[in-house]
Parts: structure tokens; C-alpha cells; sequence
């Protein structure tokens, strides 16, 4: 699973501070997908993960394949 990019630059890196975050607070899909995420041509939200390039929306299976 793709982590929470609102989470991670919130915690500046802190893999501890992260998890506690995850923790403590509900993130949007487009949230956790972080602030350069693209468009999910399957559910056309912003909340294809920037990194890891799948929907970050729980009702979407969308995954990005490369060839």
C-alpha cells in the first residue's frame, strides 16, 4: 500500500511521528495521494499517488501498468 503523503511531509520523515499521525487523523484519498497526484482515469479524481501511481480512493482498484 501506497503511504499517506499528507502524513509523511507533515511528519518531515519521522517514520515514528508518521505512524502516529496515520494514527490520530482521516486523510482524503486526494490527500494521501499527495500534491503532484494525477487524475485516476477510472474514478476522475485527483488521487492517483504520486510515487506508487495507484488510486488511493478505496472504492477504485486503479493501478498504473508499465510496459
Amino acid at each position: 500500500m501506497a503511504s499517506c503523503e499528507k502524513c509523511w511531509r507533515d511528519s518531515n520523515g519521522n517514520p515514528d511521528e508518521y505512524h502516529r499521525l496515520i494514527e490520530l487523523r482521516y486523510c482524503t484519498p486526494e490527500e494521501q495521494a499527495g500534491e503532484d497526484a494525477t487524475i485516476c482515469p477510472k474514478c476522475n479524481k485527483r488521487t492517483v499517488h504520486q510515487y506508487a501511481k495507484v488510486c488511493m480512493s478505496s472504492n477504485c482498484d486503479y493501478k498504473e501498468i508499465k510496459p
